[in-house]
């Protein structure tokens, strides 16, 4: 049978992503389920299966030829384009129709579409309307271009208009013939187009001298709105026999069918090749290609299904296939752990993406952390997983392997230094926590992000202070919060007095005061901290009452502040508690001087002054 005089129809893929990118490899890992198209196949040939915007169409001999002998003799039985609606996963939902604007030019077909320039490229025969084809049995081929007009479409490439049709009449048509392609010769087939998805490069099957067999295909380039001279494809190609049924798969793919290719499982086997690429066609493979003809593979834009023609099982006629795509999987499981107790982490959200970053699916880790997806073999993969209070690397997938997907808390930890004496903020001091260490920025502060805490001997130190230390516990953090703690650093100078701003009394009274506690605290850590340290506390008065009433006073008070220190664990040996009255007055407010509230507060005080260290 000689295909050249076949129809087809070719859509100009708009190609999802998860077919972008992909190189011929993307058949490496399909499997496929072929099935006849029963509801649209008729008892004459249907041929060339082509996706238009939720329909399928495709080419038919023309129903009023059915069972013509005398036709099938003159190889009369002409084409007719047909359409079907199809539904999500490519089954035929109503009865098969003729396209509008087409049964009336003898051959149509084959064709390919292309969305982005709205162009449709026909196969016709070379013969005008009218024409007696039966007094000539060889019936040549061209190539036109057609478009939408008024919401249909319009063929804007054809030198000749159809005949029938005049101006006015336009608005009543959906079709219409404009324009040859620029390269036709009569003496030659131009035949089975197909058209990359941007409209600019063009690949079609010609018996023109110079090739190679009896049809090669042969690409056209579009620039400004001008063809190039068709180019062969060359023998990696093309061969001594036919090629034909060109059309643009997944990204970019060419695929065609040839009777003469190595190897060849029947007659007209499908092939695909990446012709911007140094290789050679590859063969479907014997899923796909038959004993018999097997040609015009198109596949919808979802990259899960397609059509095809074929004679196969010993069928007279060709018929549509519908063929499903079937991604070989692979099994990607693993588990979410803590990383520093290896804990199962449970409802952590855990992704699938692709190497390029975009999200192909995602799933709830499950009580013992565990996850798992299906996804097609043969693309390049990554995890991760994300909970709140939680980060996480993304871990590469290959093969079926287990992965773990290792979680990091965050715990936001502020340390704020302060001067004790000042209250001036602390610059460049250390904080140490195990093999860890921060500095104090020119505010003082210590911004900290730890991934677990532990049971941390933390030790913040100065040059001129004495160290503070203090355990750091876990159980005060929550994933996602942050505390802040103020530390007081002393200088370590021998002699020097620290005022206790906080330490007050009431009048005649020298128990400690529950305001007072929190610097005495300080204190008692500071000592703590420092075993050889050795402090004199002392109290102050104003110069109101008696002097002796003032000694006995302060001492009393001064006493107080050692006793709560004994209570807090240092030894009373280590201060010195000295009640001096009104004797160390900073002002003028001594005996017989007016002074206010204000000033005489001033001398009212309790300090603490270093001794020894």
């Amino acid at each position: 049978m000689i295909r050249i005089f076949a129809i087809i129809l070719l859509v100009c893929i708009g190609l999802p992503d998860v077919l972008n990118g992909q190189s011929s490899g993307f058949f490496d890992y399909i499997d496929y389920r072929i099935t006849p198209l029963a509801s649209i196949n008729s008892v004459e040939s249907d041929i060339s299966p082509l996706i238009v915007e939720g329909e399928l169409y495709f080419s038919s001999v023309r129903e009023e030829f059915f069972g013509d002998e005398k036709r099938q003799e003159q190889n009369a039985m002409f084409y007719d384009i047909y359409r079907a609606e199809i539904d999500d996963k490519g089954n035929p939902v109503t009865e098969r129709e003729l396209v509008p604007g087409f049964g009336e030019l003898f051959h149509e077909g084959p064709a390919a579409w292309c969305k982005k320039t709205g162009e449709l490229f026909v196969t016709l025969n070379n013969r005008s309307e009218g024409s007696n084809l039966s007094a000539r049995r060889k019936v040549n081929l061209r190539l036109v271009i057609m478009k939408e007009f008024n919401g249909e479409w319009v063929i804007t490439h054809f030198r000749r208009p159809r005949t029938n049709i005049e101006v006015n009449d336009l608005n009543e048509i959906e079709w219409v013939v404009t324009q040859d392609f620029p390269f036709y010769s009569p003496e030659y087939n131009f035949a089975h187009p197909a058209i990359s998805i941007t409209g600019d490069t063009l690949v079609f099957s010609s018996d023109m001298d110079g090739g190679f067999g009896k049809s090669d295909l042969y690409m056209s380039i579009r620039e400004e709105g001008q063809w190039s001279e068709p180019v062969n494809l060359g023998e990696e190609i093309n061969t001594a026999g036919n090629e034909m049924f060109p059309t643009f798969g997944p990204g970019g793919m060419l695929l065609f069918s040839s009777d003469a290719l190595e190897p060849n499982f029947g007659q007209l086997d499908i092939y695909y090749i990446k012709i911007s690429n140094e290789n050679k066609p590859v063969n479907l493979g014997e899923k796909v290609n038959s004993p018999s003809d097997d040609f015009g593979l198109t596949i919808h834009p979802s990259g899960r299904f397609g059509y095809f023609s074929s004679n196969r099982d010993f069928r007279r006629k060709d018929d549509i296939y519908f063929i499903e795509l079937i991604p070989q999987l692979i099994h990607v499981s693993g588990k979410v752990i803590t990383i520093h107790n290896q804990q199962e982490v449970e409802d952590a959200m855990v992704y699938l993406e692709d190497c390029n970053g975009n999200r192909i699916q995602s799933i709830v880790s499950g009580n013992d952390g565990n996850f798992e997806f299906a996804v097609p073999i043969g693309k390049c993969y990554q995890v991760y997983a994300d909970k709140e209070g939680f980060v996480s690397e993304k871990v590469p997938v290959s093969g079926d392997g287990f992965i773990e997907l290792t979680l990091q808390q965050i715990f936001n930890y502020q340390v704020v230094v302060k001067d004790f004496e000042n209250g001036n903020a602390v610059n460049d001091a250390i904080l140490f926590c195990n093999d860890s260490n921060w500095k104090s920025d020119s505010s003082g502060v210590i911004e900290i992000e730890f991934d677990s805490i532990f049971n941390c001997p933390v030790r913040v130190s100065k040059t001129g202070y004495f160290d503070y230390t203090f355990d750091l516990n876990p159980k005060r953090f929550v994933p996602g919060s942050e505390i802040t703690d103020t530390l007081w650093l002393f200088r370590k100078e021998t002699g020097r007095a620290f005022l206790m701003k906080s330490i007050d009394f009431h009048i005649d009274m020298w128990m400690i005061m529950p305001k007072s506690e929190p610097e005495l605290n300080q204190l008692a850590k500071l000592m703590e901290d420092n075993p050889t340290l050795q402090i004199e506390i002392s109290s102050h008065t104003d110069s109101r009452l008696e002097d002796y009433y003032n000694l006995w006073i302060s001492q009393k008070r001064a006493d107080s502040v050692l006793e709560y220190l004994v209570q807090k664990g240092i030894a009373k040996d280590r201060i010195n508690a000295v009640g001096y009255g009104e004797t160390r007055l900073l002002n003028r407010c001594a005996n017989g001087v007016i002074c206010s509230e204000e000033e005489h507060l001033v001398n009212r005080r309790t300090e603490f002054v270093i001794l020894e260290y």
